[in-house]
């Protein structure tokens, strides 16, 4: 280190450094020097250690004055354009800036005032008449003397031919005033330098000094440390000998407790271990007993559930039975025949709900599989004026109203009803064909009827669907859904699980019967095919097979009423 600083001396002292020496540069390598010679006197010191490291301070070199190239801005009242002109680039700017609009220049104006003054697309003249006869510049409305001459001219140099015959004559008139100028700029240029030169001359001169007294000050400082650390090696080696010392007995002390804990955890493992499992045998027992009674509580819920089932049958036969005993004794209107004559049609209403419960499938899977047809209302922009005939449970009401469709159901099973007006939906008691024909023309835009139309005579079917298209405004949707007989199963056997069925209708048949009673733009959807496990098909048979086992059991026809465009 002390080398170093002697060839870094004898470096700076003599001028090797050459023309190019960086004083940046220089003064960096100082700073990094007397910092790092800073962080190497930093040691520990002892508490009770009496002696402290000496330390030197150099004191602060004098501080070259500030080097300016071109004079402060004067204020003044008024200003003369020669005066401005006497400032050069940046400073010209900014000065222009303060004088005419009395401010500093915003970034955006500085840069291209300058771009344009060092490119010579701009005159000092024209910065000035630009800033001078800007909106802010009238605004502040400072007086420059000479200016509107100067401005004049420069507007008469942009008259085509005459400007550039003014130009030329008046460049060969101020040529001996150019030269001067020029002679004046060049020996101007070399008092600047020798400035300069002087400047820098003196600040090398202050740094080599101030260099020199450094290190002969850190010398100094290292020869007179340099015994104090001696001694402080030898007081650091005295304690850190009674250290470890210390340690060592702390490390002998440290070995006997962990052999005690060592002991002590081994028993406490042991007891926890026992503790453990009669914990775990406590749990399972406890989860067997858990177990036991979740299938006692399963199996009292279904018990419940049946009773409340059977018991809510009851009520209902019971209001079913006293509403016909109260028709059959209250009614001052009808003769006791008739009315015994309607009720008997209800007296099985009971049975059917728990027969189509049983066959149908739950609410919940029948809610799920209308909804195929809410995209064909979407599509019509249906969105209210739907009847669903034989609205049974009400599960499509349901998905309607869910879905923002207003709707309305008929139904003549009252059981059926009474459930679906405890869901809070618009059904009535009436007979399909009667209620239909109580309309007026054109008052719906859609009506459907699920697992309908295999309960009627053809004859009826066919006036139910003339009163459908009466009833149905130009445009409106009618959706029929029915056993699908291409399967076998339900052609043959599942069809005729509900008594009330009459025939199977064939896909064709109901084709035809729709189109022939005026409906257009009709479709087939096949739904609900078996889920159970079908036939690997090797060949066309099989492949048959599966489509008349497993294949679609319903089907629905969609079609529309013709518009007064399609008639």
């Amino acid at each position: 280190m002390k080398k170093q600083l002697e060839i870094e001396k004898e470096t700076v002292v003599n001028g090797d450094a050459g023309d190019g020496l960086d004083l940046a540069q220089l003064m960096e390598r100082i700073r990094a020097d007397a910092e790092k010679r800073k962080r190497n006197s930093l040691n520990f010191t002892p508490p009770d250690f009496s002696e402290s490291i000496q330390t030197s301070f150099t004191p602060a070199p004098h501080r070259l004055p500030d080097l300016h190239l071109q004079p402060a801005l004067e204020r003044r009242e008024h200003y003369q354009a020669s005066y401005l002109l006497g400032f050069h680039d940046e400073a010209f700017v900014r000065n222009a800036y303060k004088v005419i609009l009395k401010r500093e220049p915003d970034d955006a104006g500085f840069v291209e005032y300058l771009g344009n003054l060092r490119s010579g697309r701009y005159s000092k003249i024209d910065i000035l008449r630009s800033l001078r006869f800007s909106a802010e510049g009238r605004k502040a409305n400072v007086s420059i003397d000479g200016l509107s001459w100067w401005v004049n001219l420069r507007k008469a140099y942009r008259v085509p031919v005459l400007g550039y015959l003014l130009q030329l004559a008046v460049a060969i008139f101020r040529l001996p005033v150019l030269i001067a100028n020029h002679r004046r700029l060049e020996a101007h240029t070399a008092a600047q330098l020798e400035r300069v030169a002087s400047h820098l001359n003196e600040a090398a001169a202050q740094l080599s000094d101030t260099e020199a007294r450094h290190y002969e000050n850190n010398r100094r400082l290292f020869l007179t440390n340099q015994g104090q650390l001696e001694a402080l090696r030898s007081a650091l080696r005295v304690q850190l000998e009674s250290i470890v010392n210390e340690q060592a007995k702390f490390v002998r002390e440290q070995a006997d407790v962990a052999r005690e804990q060592a002991s002590f955890n081994t028993a406490a493992g042991a007891r926890l271990d026992q503790a453990t499992e009669q914990l775990r045998q406590q749990t399972d027992a406890q989860e067997r007993q858990r177990a036991e009674l979740a299938g006692v509580k399963v199996e009292l819920e279904k018990r419940i559930d049946g009773l409340i089932d059977r018991l809510q049958g009851l009520k209902m036969g019971l209001a079913q039975q006293e509403n016909r005993f109260t028709r059959l004794i209250g009614g001052p209107s009808a003769p006791v025949a008739d009315v015994a004559s309607a009720e008997h049609g209800h007296l099985l209403d009971a049975v059917y709900v728990s027969l189509e419960d049983v066959l149908r499938g739950s609410p919940d899977d029948i809610k799920e599989q209308v909804q195929v047809y809410l995209p064909l209302l979407n599509d019509a922009g249906i969105t209210e004026d739907v009847l669903d005939v034989g609205c049974g449970r009400g599960e499509l009401l349901e998905v309607l109203r869910d879905a923002g469709v207003q709707a309305k159901g008929i139904d003549t099973n009252r059981v059926q009803i009474e459930r679906c007006q405890t869901l809070s939906l618009d059904v009535v008691e009436r007979e399909a064909l009667a209620y239909l024909r109580s309309l007026p023309d054109e008052s719906l835009n859609a009506v459907t009827a699920l697992h309908f139309a295999e309960h009627l005579p053809f004859e009826t079917l066919v006036s139910f669907l003339d009163e459908v298209g009466r009833v149905l405004r130009p445009g409106g949707l009618v959706i029929l859904e029915t056993p699908n007989p291409e399967n076998l199963l339900v052609g043959s056997c599942n069809f005729y699980l509900d008594p009330t069925h009459r025939n199977p209708i064939p896909i064709a048949t109901m084709e035809l019967l729709v189109q022939a009673r005026g409906f257009a733009d009709l479709q087939v959807l096949r739904l609900h095919p078996v889920a159970d496990a079908k036939i690997e098909v090797k060949d066309q048979l099989t492949s048959h097979l599966n489509h008349y086992l497993y294949g679609p059991m319903n089907y629905a026809v969609v079609a529309r009423k013709p518009g007064r465009t399609d008639a």
